[in-house]
């Protein structure tokens, strides 16, 4: 009961989240719903003083700040579908000057401010990018390198303002989730942790790579696979087996990371591959938008054509592939099934979303306000 009340979203399909600016001397208050974004701010020794707003929300125009030295920082895709990074004045918060552009070729999807420095991250060809950049120069940028040809990796927690290091994440399918410290100064990377494999694990016997298949529209769709350096295309003269993942759906990108359970496969001479198909955002967020409402069946023969590709590279062949598909992945591999069921030796459809029509219809579902407009 004296609990008091900064703020109330009116609207049941926007969510509501609170954070600290990076000098934790303002507390920012976003809601907004899948595509569209409102921020305030209020100082956080005051938060019941004043709210300034950013930009009253824009339907389709996503936007989130953080604040340094009082000018404010904003990741927006008010210009370019990849975002941009501006910066504006907290007199005059919703008058935003580009700071990085927003660009085809780079997926900007975050960024953390420091007291030396900047971090973006994004996207580069489907691969995570970390990038140190320069407040007074915008052409000083210092990629972190990455070792292997598929990767996830990015900002860990970093709390604190002023650092000469970075806690960072990196997996791979070949390597376990590892926390690196990334030493500013020569940059360097120094593995502190490593997640440990209690039935014991010896990653030089696999190898990861990154392939590329044209879909039937001519779009390039990259996928990830992991296998065993020993392993044969074909054995005992019979094509080796091949197992196909996507999940395609909600703009989420399945990072090609590490998991123990399908070395099971891998080690009696599957290849497990991840298909980085058009509903993911893991190409730029036209990647998303292209695989979503009208354009949706674009999904389903992505993941069919990358099959095929992969039969054609001769990684296996029809018969020999498998799939599996989770909720949204799992209406694909309802798709996949209806539409090429000849490639595919064996389906798996796990908690298939496959009424949609139906489901989407029927607002008494808590999650359906929330999902509407997704795809």
């Amino acid at each position: 009961s004296d609990d008091i009340e900064l703020y109330n979203e009116p609207d049941e399909s926007y969510r509501v989240g609170t954070g600290q600016s990076a000098q934790e001397d303002w507390l920012i208050i976003a809601t907004g719903d899948n595509e569209t974004s409102e921020v305030r701010l209020v100082r956080a020794d005051n938060p019941t003083g004043e709210q300034i707003m950013v930009k009253p929300r824009v339907k389709g125009v996503e936007y989130n700040v953080d604040i340094r030295d009082g000018m404010l920082y904003v990741h927006t895709n008010d210009e370019h579908v990849n975002f941009r990074l501006a910066t504006a004045a907290l007199d005059a918060p919703g008058e935003w000057a580009t700071q990085i552009a927003g660009a085809d070729d780079f997926y900007l999807t975050d960024f953390d401010l420091y007291k030396d420095f900047y971090v973006t991250e994004g996207r580069m060809n489907g691969l995570d990018q970390v990038q140190i950049r320069s407040y007074e120069d915008a052409t000083r940028i210092t990629p972190v390198a990455f070792p292997e040809a598929s990767y996830s990796a990015g900002l860990s927690n970093n709390p604190e303002y002023d650092v000469s290091k970075l806690r960072l994440t990196y997996e791979s399918m070949v390597t376990p989730d590892s926390v690196y410290d990334y030493h500013l100064s020569n940059a360097r990377l120094e593995l502190l942790k490593q997640q440990e494999i209690p039935s014991g694990y010896d990653a030089s016997l696999y190898t990861t790579v990154r392939e590329v298949v044209t879909a039937r529209d001519g779009t390039q769709v990259p996928v990830s696979v992991v296998m065993r350096k020993d392993r044969a295309m074909a054995q005992d003269g019979e094509p080796a087996p091949l197992h196909l993942y996507a999940y395609g759906a909600y703009g989420y990108a399945v990072p090609p990371g590490f998991s123990t359970t399908r070395f099971s496969l891998v080690d009696r001479g599957f290849a497990y591959a991840i298909a980085h198909i058009r509903g993911g955002d893991d190409l730029g967020y036209q990647w998303y938008l292209d695989g979503k409402l009208k354009k949706r069946t674009n999904t389903f023969n992505d993941f069919v054509d990358v099959g095929k590709g992969l039969i054609a590279k001769g990684y296996t062949s029809a018969g020999k592939l498998t799939a599996s598909g989770g909720s949204a992945g799992g209406e694909l591999m309802g798709a996949v099934a209806n539409q090429s069921p000849e490639i595919f030796g064996a389906i798996v459809a796990h908690v298939p979303f496959v009424d949609v029509l139906n489901t989407m219809l029927d607002d008494t579902l808590p999650l359906i306000a929330l999902r509407t407009g997704e795809g």
